[in-house]
């Protein structure tokens, strides 16, 4: 197996053709179906399905598509590291925020990558912690800020932030004045909040269950800012992070806030990167420089939490 027959593999499942394929790489069509004939030999496993319209990746294909990505992105940054001075962060690195903080981390996070690591580019995405567990996985990113990550193997993880929740609403909509709320109080509200798969979601009906007081999750939304909009037009109440939920009410004088008690609900947020392997020296400054700037904005009270 060679880099260049994956990269060609790469080129076919990205198009979904041969005939695309072979017109982009500028490579004849029989010598390219040999090259995914030996790659196939190689690996005993049909990678493409072939139908009228082109080709389809097998779930093999699917798995070595997703592996070949990270394996040649991690070759191109290669001659970078090699040239790099010693101990001097440079190049490439794969950066993913947890959703529920990528609002609040990410202009911090680009401002300081840029003043303090001038030759490293930040190339950097937010997504559900679900999403970002397997992105780390299957190696397509190098270093994650991420909830409960310490529940998962095979990951280095090193807890940063413990945040807390409130239930969020239109204050009109709440039956009474205060900062604070009994889980128990939430009662039968319509809340708006991601579906099962999601640690929010698991973590607010474990404490439901254990507490006996069942929660109305009439709407199922995987996007914070969803979720909100739900929330300003009145049509449900949201179970948020603190400071997630003061971002997106920002300015909006018609919002409720009730910082959630008895009990409190918290979580911890991790940096984290696959265990495997000593890191480079870039994801090392990617690690170091998420957890000074989460250690800026609690002491700013831009996150409304408390350090690890």
């Amino acid at each position: 197996m060679t880099p260049r027959q994956l990269r060609y593999f790469l080129e076919i499942a990205n198009s979904g053709s041969l005939s695309l394929a072979s017109a982009t790489l500028r490579i004849a069509q029989p010598a390219l179906s040999q090259h995914v004939a030996a790659l196939e030999a190689e690996l005993g496993v049909a990678l493409f399905e072939r139908h009228a319209k082109g080709v389809t990746p097998t779930a093999e294909g699917k798995r070595l598509q997703q592996r070949a990505m990270s394996i040649l992105e991690q070759l191109e940054s290669l001659k970078t590291d090699v040239l790099a001075p010693t101990g001097k962060p440079r190049g490439p690195v794969r950066v993913c925020l947890a959703r529920s903080l990528a609002q609040v981390v990410a202009a911090p996070l680009v401002r300081y990558v840029e003043q303090a690591y001038p030759d490293v580019r930040l190339l950097l995405s937010s997504a559900l912690s679900s999403e970002v567990r397997l992105a780390l996985q299957t190696r397509q990113l190098d270093v994650a800020l991420m909830p409960n990550a310490f529940e998962l193997p095979g990951l280095y993880c090193k807890p940063v932030y413990e945040e807390g929740f409130s239930l969020f609403g239109l204050e009109s909509l709440f039956d009474r004045a205060g900062k604070t709320m009994a889980f128990s109080a939430i009662g039968s509200r319509p809340l708006v909040a991601p579906d099962r798969d999601h640690d929010l979601r698991r973590l607010i009906e474990r404490t439901a269950l254990e507490l006996d007081c069942p929660l109305n999750v009439k709407y199922e939304i995987n996007d914070p800012e969803l979720n909100f909009a739900l929330v300003r037009d009145g049509v449900a109440f949201a179970i948020l992070p603190n400071s997630v939920g003061l971002e997106l009410a920002r300015g909006d004088k018609a919002m409720g806030e009730r910082r959630l008690v008895r009990p409190a609900i918290t979580r911890m947020q991790s940096i984290v990167r696959v265990a495997e392997g000593a890191p480079d020296s870039t994801m090392l400054a990617m690690e170091q420089a998420l957890e000074t700037v989460l250690r800026t904005l609690v002491a700013r009270k831009v996150l409304r939490g408390k350090l690890a």
